[in-house]
């Protein structure tokens, strides 16, 4: 038999992209002929009003009911079945001696890694990396099959010690979706760039570059998304277009370009969240392909080389050279540029890509 899990989270929030990842690849699961395992483990909430000794007890309490839950959940699992795990779990709870347990049943384990907290969070301290790194090696270590994001993720777990024949590229992440019309005049030139995704006010998060204090660039944006503060938005000639659902952004973004772009500065990439560009394929990515818009990314990114070798898009060091760039594409280069996505758009719609990487981990077991 074929399994898989899926926790509580991801059906609750149809606005996240980052949720609605984990949900296609349970569709393209179920269409495989994997059957689901529902484990509906509770997140921990501390009290602001509580002794430390009793959030310890109580998280301990908490981390040990979801245990157990995980284990009554997958005892339906035997010897040679195959269980897939989207990588990391959204709650922990004990995550290795859940894997080891099945590992002592003879189970074979994929896992679809999502993000590596170890790198993610690597300028947090010594002491966070450190932990955030021995959750990641042991985990993983279990696994029969590791689907991986690119080939920097590969290299990465490689240094790590990993087998490399114990990991698939996947190369990107699927995005389904339908009814979106490829080409139309949606996405022009000379629109403003496009910028998607869950924003937060802190300094720290991930799209906190557009609540720098640097000078603006010359480019106009297009925000949609959730969580935008405009009135704080100093930094950008940026207009706000709403938020709609996930899985109907595609057919609603309108502009010239797609950024990716993370961390808290328009100058370049940087901070956790900005430096995670190297190793990370982001979902706002396939978003733009399954949109059929051009992208621009930043020149360090792991995908860079991607949008580079199949002229779907541009690269840039920081936010002030894309209007200089932008200007220097001729309207029969864009227009390559949208028919060069046109296959890649269709592959994301239709889960090609982890389609063929769940083939390729099972014939390996």
């Amino acid at each position: 038999m074929k399994y898989y899990v899926y926790e509580k989270t991801p059906e609750t929030d149809e606005f996240n992209t980052l949720l609605k990842c984990r949900q296609d690849i349970r569709e393209i699961l179920d269409m495989e002929g994997y059957k689901p395992v529902h484990i509906p483990s509770e997140d921990f909430v501390e009290k602001e009003d509580e002794t430390y000794l009793k959030q310890k007890a109580r998280q301990g309490i908490s981390t040990a009911r979801n245990f157990k839950l995980w284990i009554e959940k997958l005892s339906c699992v035997k010897s040679g079945d195959i269980v897939f795990i989207q990588y990391p779990p959204l709650n922990w709870t004990l995550f290795m001696n859940v894997l080891l347990w099945l590992k002592m049943k003879g189970v074979y384990l994929i896992a679809v890694i999502h993000d590596l907290d170890s790198y993610r969070y690597s300028g947090e301290g010594k002491l966070i990396k450190n932990w955030y790194y021995f959750e990641d090696t042991h985990s993983l270590s279990f696994f029969n099959q590791l689907i991986v994001q690119n080939t920097r993720m590969k290299k990465l777990l490689l240094t790590s010690g990993f087998d490399e024949k114990k990991m698939i590229n996947i190369r990107l992440l699927d995005y389904l979706t339908d009814g979106n019309d490829i080409g139309t005049d949606r996405f022009k030139k000379d629109l403003p760039i496009v910028i998607t995704g869950n924003f937060n006010h802190d300094e720290d998060k991930k799209l906190s570059f557009i609540y720098s204090d640097e000078p603006a660039p010359s480019s106009r944006f297009r925000i949609y998304g959730t969580g935008v503060d405009i009135e704080r938005i100093k930094c950008l000639d940026a207009e706000y277009m709403g938020n709609y659902p996930a899985a109907e952004m595609p057919n609603k973004i309108e502009g010239s370009f797609g950024l990716v772009w993370d961390g808290n500065s328009i100058n370049g990439c940087s901070g956790n969240w900005g430096e995670y560009l190297r190793i990370d394929n982001p979902v706002k990515f396939s978003l733009y392909l399954a949109a059929g818009i051009p992208v621009i990314i930043w020149d360090e990114a792991a995908l860079a080389g991607f949008v580079k070798r199949y002229g779907i898009g541009i690269t840039v060091k920081n936010l002030y050279e894309a209007e200089e760039k932008i200007k220097a594409i001729s309207s029969d280069e864009y227009e390559k540029m949208k028919k060069n996505i046109t296959p890649f758009s269709k592959a994301v719609k239709e889960g090609a890509f982890i389609k063929k990487a769940i083939e390729r981990a099972q014939l390996r077991l």
